[in-house]
């Protein structure tokens, strides 16, 4: 009776050892020297008691497991008001920027190309009273390498807005033939860079200088990859820059169409996620749309920079630039 009684003492003793011995000894040194000085029963006791410990850890971490697969839980819901919710905060964001934006600056104007993102931003524009009365000024630079349908949604989403682009496009030149006669019809495959000069990014540049904007809004965001992977929603300058959807995701974009029921430019059912020219515009699979990067995976195609690298920007949005 008196070597059970020893016995369950020195188990008392032992059994915070075992325990919490992690934060009793700094090393395992320091409990090899604790062990040393012990009796023999105390010695037993502890490994025996850390030996339990260890087993019952796992027995409760198995059983934690078995409860969560056991369950019935439907995720997809979670989600989706996740989403939900992310597109609300999103939305707020994206408003605020635009009123910030409509107060501090006496002439802003939003470049549009139609895309996603851009009817987004003609609808957000709209709901803070911006279109109608022109506190901002619509943008639209023809390419005279555009889809057809892209100058036939144009005028879609005029109508419905009740607005009228600003429309520029390659200094002289009334259309395309005149454009082919004088540059020829292979500039872009001859020298990219002289196309983007004359087709983007010098009537760009005369757009803003004649309309004297002082603060562009445009839709670039970080999810397009490359060069636009660390955006601001502000970026100061001579001229701000405003990207309201920076930190959304091309996913975001279409949640918000459909949530609205707003019409979209017709090619994305052909294929299309972005839509620039028609030279070196292609459609891609939908199960890349919205991967990093992917919804202007189809754009650019077969064109280089001067360096070699691959190309992803026409020279439009360079930084702090008018």
């Amino acid at each position: 009776m008196v070597g059970v009684m020893e016995m369950s003492a020195t188990a008392m003793a032992v059994a915070p050892l075992a325990t919490s011995s992690s934060s009793r000894f700094k090393s395992s040194y320091e409990k090899a020297l604790f062990l040393r000085g012990s009796s023999l029963s105390a010695r037993l006791d502890y490994v025996s008691l850390s030996l339990k410990t260890k087993r019952v850890g796992k027995s409760f971490a198995s059983q934690v497991r078995g409860s969560s697969v056991a369950t019935n839980v439907d995720v997809s819901e979670w989600n989706k008001q996740v989403r939900e919710d992310r597109l609300a905060f999103l939305e707020t964001q994206a408003i605020d920027a635009l009123r910030k934006t409509i107060d501090s600056y006496q002439k802003p104007a939003f470049p549009c190309a139609l895309i996603t993102g851009d009817v987004v931003i003609l609808d957000l524009l709209s709901r803070v009273g911006a279109l109608s009365d022109e506190k901002v000024k619509i943008i639209f630079i023809d390419t005279l390498h555009l889809f057809p349908e892209t100058l036939e949604f144009l005028a879609e989403v005029e109508n419905r807005y009740g607005f009228k682009a600003y429309r520029f496009q390659a200094d002289g030149m009334a259309n395309k033939e005149e454009y082919d006669a004088k540059y020829g019809s292979d500039l872009f495959i001859r020298d990219v860079d002289e196309y983007d000069r004359i087709c983007k990014v010098e009537p760009f540049a005369r757009a803003l200088k004649t309309l004297e904007v002082d603060a562009m809004i445009n839709g670039r965001r970080r999810d397009h990859g490359a060069e636009r992977a660390h955006l601001p929603i502000f970026e100061a300058g001579d001229m701000a820059k405003v990207q309201p959807l920076a930190y959304w995701e091309f996913r975001d974009s279409w949640d918000y169409i459909e949530k609205y029921k707003l019409p979209y430019h017709p090619l994305h059912d052909e294929g299309y996620p972005s839509i620039g020219d028609i030279q070196s515009t292609i459609p891609v699979p939908r199960s890349q749309w919205f991967e990093y990067g992917g919804e202007r995976s189809g754009r650019f195609q077969g064109l280089k920079n001067k360096d070699g690298t691959t190309k992803t920007e026409c020279g439009i949005h360079v930084p702090n630039s008018k």
